[in-house]
């Protein structure tokens, strides 16, 4: 698997991205007590918290930025843990969809980070970092196509775009029932570091590891600007 970050990306202040790459996983795995009461744990802040309070920390403020220096509206296109949190409180509770993004959702919701997760078996050819540059068109996951400005930020493979704005997943290469390997991307923001990045696939390593015991170690690897490389 090879990855590619565009120098496009510096001029909106990312120059490193996070990349884990995990095999033998098992969507449908029976979740560990511990990661059970994490979840729960993790739901209740959701429940209770002020969003308002939330999006005005400086991870969400890194994203929200973003968003601006490229011209898209925050409103319509919020950064990903408020738009899960008001989620959270619409329903009542932290959505279930399989052990895999239930893990990285509760990931999501204590690290404050935008966290990518995606079917790695259907990822075609190397994957960039980089600001679009032509107009062009996005699948969401469970939504209609939206149309993709040449100034909007993504992350693609050589057949589609991935990841929007880092605010929406595509639909072709999201997990299923079947799925067996799986890459989770961390792109970030000027507001992030790389350990504290690092350190979200590590959490997300253990709950993995806790409950899919046939799972290899995830390989967590940084990305630099300008520089292509190999896992």
């Amino acid at each position: 698997m090879r990855f590619h970050i565009d120098k496009s990306m510096a001029a909106l202040g990312i120059q490193h991205v996070v990349v884990g790459i995990a095999r033998n996983v098992d969507p449908q795995a029976t979740l560990s007590d511990s990661f059970l009461k994490k979840q729960r744990e993790m739901e209740d802040w959701a429940l209770r918290c002020d969003v308002d309070e939330v999006s005005s920390h400086p991870v969400i403020q890194g994203y929200k930025n973003l968003l601006q220096r490229v011209g898209r509206s925050v409103k319509r296109n919020p950064p990903t843990v408020p738009a899960l949190i008001r989620n959270v409180k619409h329903r009542g509770s932290l959505p279930r969809i399989n052990s895999v993004i239930d893990i990285y959702n509760v990931e999501s919701l204590r690290s404050l980070l935008a966290i990518g997760g995606h079917d790695l078996d259907k990822v075609h050819g190397q994957i960039e970092f980089t600001v679009n540059k032509e107009e062009g068109t996005f699948l969401p996951i469970l939504s209609k196509a939206k149309h993709v400005a040449k100034t909007d930020y993504v992350y693609r493979d050589t057949e589609g775009i991935m990841a929007w704005l880092d605010v929406r997943d595509g639909e072709n290469y999201k997990f299923a029932d079947e799925t067996q390997n799986a890459v989770f991307i961390i792109q970030g923001n000027a507001n992030t570091s790389v350990e504290m990045r690092l350190d979200a696939l590590g959490r997300i390593q253990a709950d993995l590891s806790e409950c899919m015991l046939a799972m290899e170690r995830l390989r967590s690897e940084e990305r630099r600007v300008g520089k292509e490389c190999r896992s």
